[in-house]
């Protein structure tokens, strides 16, 4: 099993999208995948225009990840990789409503591997 972790705002990310403030106004719904039963998860994320969005993601016990990546970037705001299973996105300026993006996560537990598909579908108030 795999779970979620929120980390604190990357204050280089900050920088790089030259946002003045960034609260902690983002909360995304418990999640967990297995990627050797090649699983889809939906997480629910709810943010403000303002905040930064960031996730990140450990292995469990016993698998191995092979590969984590986008493959959906969303079509309303920017995501970024800061490192291996973490990621963080932000809402486009003046944008409000739904948007979504996802992630394709691989791995390998015992002798199965496959790959879970992470849906964040999100709501910028």
């Amino acid at each position: 099993m795999l779970t979620s972790l929120r980390l604190p705002t990357a204050a280089t990310l900050v920088a790089l999208l030259s946002v003045a403030t960034a609260r902690a106004e983002c909360s995304f719904s418990p999640y967990a995948f297995f990627p050797d039963r090649n699983d889809r998860v939906r997480v629910v994320v709810e943010t403000d225009a303002v905040s930064f969005c960031d996730n990140s993601f450990r292995e469990g016990p016993g698998y191995h990840f092979t590969k984590v990546s986008v493959v959906q970037v969303p079509p309303h705001g920017l995501i970024a990789t800061l490192g291996p299973n973490h990621f963080a996105c932000h809402a486009l300026p003046n944008f409000s409503g739904q948007d979504r993006y996802t992630i394709r996560a691989c791995a390998t537990v015992g002798a199965r591997k496959g790959c879970s598909t992470l849906i964040y579908d999100v709501t910028v108030r």
